[in-house]
């Protein structure tokens, strides 16, 4: 039953990331339609992410109090009747509107879905089968481009919206269909003595937690991580069609390149990072090190973009940032997560809402950026977008491995242990 629920599981995210992903795609339709300019474009891009945080707080906190399943079934209804609101869009505020309530919607997805793989899947797998997991976002969002374009090029961007909400539909109905009821308890907080009541956990330990050392760098991790994630969701199609002067479904196959390469290098650092924890037992080397390192390479890999307009390039490089850089989708939740197991869900919203303020922010930022520098100087503003991000993912990533111990306080009363032990012997 695992592997059943993680497959559907991955194809929510892919849908949650098509939804989002289908608008980049439509980016020439609708600021020829609706009359957009580039600054409004890059807030229409990040109102998806000004709600999205407190959904993702609200709803990773509800579901350690109630099932799962209920959860997303409720989120996979709710996008389905937002995506056919794209009916009523008109101009600027209707489409403001929409991400924002769209952004809600999709926001605790991730929290709560990652509470049910948890469930089902022992520690020594979590980052693989994250990744797994998270890897539908980057199917929905780039794999699936030329599909979403030939979609959009048939029936036009407000029917595109539709159908992805059809697929929701048929989504919730095999979610409720298929997955049991009662959600498997995870295997930190197993009791053996069923008599045992389980412990509650105060908000007074959850604070600490998050105000550690440990949190704040990995949560400024996801940071670097969403600032290209975002780019690559609303700016990377227009990238592509104004700088690289490539045809519409040449980006949408350009896309399409990035998402199922940069799938592999994903998969790769994930399973270097299992293997890695398997040997040694250790977050700091399986998790810490092995993330930060593919960090530090995806940074300097995107920013060498400024020196280039090569398509081959481009599409190389920004597969390479992403694949490298994708691993902290799954070790954060798992790092901050081992901190505090009876709170996972909200721990994972905390992380989800900060990473979601990073898109957002940055995301606007490029928009700005483009806007100031002219439009007709765009390609300039494109080269700046590219030091800025690739700055804030290498500063981050030589934080993260510099400062993050999780088993810092752990190994030291484990070696005073010890050496009582011997001395004593």
């Amino acid at each position: 039953m695992r592997w059943v629920v993680l497959i559907i599981l991955f194809f929510g995210f892919l849908i949650n990331f098509a939804d989002k992903s289908v608008m980049g795609l439509a980016v020439g339709p609708l600021m020829e339609e609706l009359n957009l300019s580039y600054a409004q474009w890059g807030l229409i891009g990040s109102s998806f992410f000004w709600i999205f945080p407190v959904a993702a707080v609200f709803i990773g906190f509800i579901t350690d109090k109630i099932s799962p399943k209920k959860i997303i079934a409720f989120m996979l209804l709710a996008w389905s009747f937002l995506q056919f609101g794209g009916y009523v869009i008109g101009g600027f505020a209707t489409l403001l509107l929409y991400r924002v309530f769209l952004g809600f919607a999709e926001g605790g997805y991730a929290p709560a879905s990652l509470r049910q793989l948890f469930a089902y899947f022992p520690p020594a797998m979590r980052a693989r089968v994250t990744t797994i997991f998270t890897l539908g976002s980057t199917v929905g969002a780039y794999a699936v481009a030329p599909l979403v374009v030939l979609l959009l090029q048939l029936v036009g961007w407000r029917h595109s919206f539709a159908i992805m909400g059809l697929f929701s539909l048929v989504l919730l109905v095999i979610w409720i269909v298929v997955i049991p009821n009662k959600t498997p308890e995870l295997e930190e907080l197993e009791v053996k003595d069923d008599s045992a009541p389980k412990r509650k956990v105060p908000w007074s330990e959850l604070y600490p937690v998050l105000l550690s050392r440990t949190s704040i760098f990995t949560l400024f991790m996801t940071f670097g991580f969403f600032c290209l994630s975002s780019w690559m969701q609303i700016w990377m199609p227009l990238y592509f069609l104004e700088v690289t002067k490539i045809s519409q479904m040449g980006m949408a196959y350009a896309t399409l390149t990035v998402g199922l390469t940069s799938m592999i290098v994903s998969l790769s650092m994930a399973t270097i990072s299992d293997r890695v924890f398997k040997k040694t037992q250790s977050l700091r080397e399986g998790r810490v090190k092995v993330t930060g390192i593919g960090m530090l390479i995806a940074g300097l890999v995107f920013g060498s973009l400024y020196f280039t307009n090569s398509v081959v390039w481009a599409i190389l490089g920004i597969t390479l940032a992403y694949g490298f850089s994708f691993l902290i989708l799954s070790t954060s939740h798992i790092i901050i997560g081992s901190q505090l197991p009876e709170r996972t869900s909200t721990l994972s919203g905390v992380i989800v809402a900060f990473s979601n303020i990073a898109a957002a922010l940055c995301a606007m930022a490029v928009g700005f950026i483009i806007q100031n520098v002219g439009v007709e100087n765009s390609v300039q503003g494109f080269k700046y977008s590219f030091l800025m991000i690739a700055g804030i993912m290498v500063i981050v990533a030589v934080l993260f491995m510099a400062l993050v111990h999780p088993e810092g306080k752990k190994k030291k009363a484990k070696l005073v242990n010890m050496e009582k032990a011997v001395s004593n012997s």
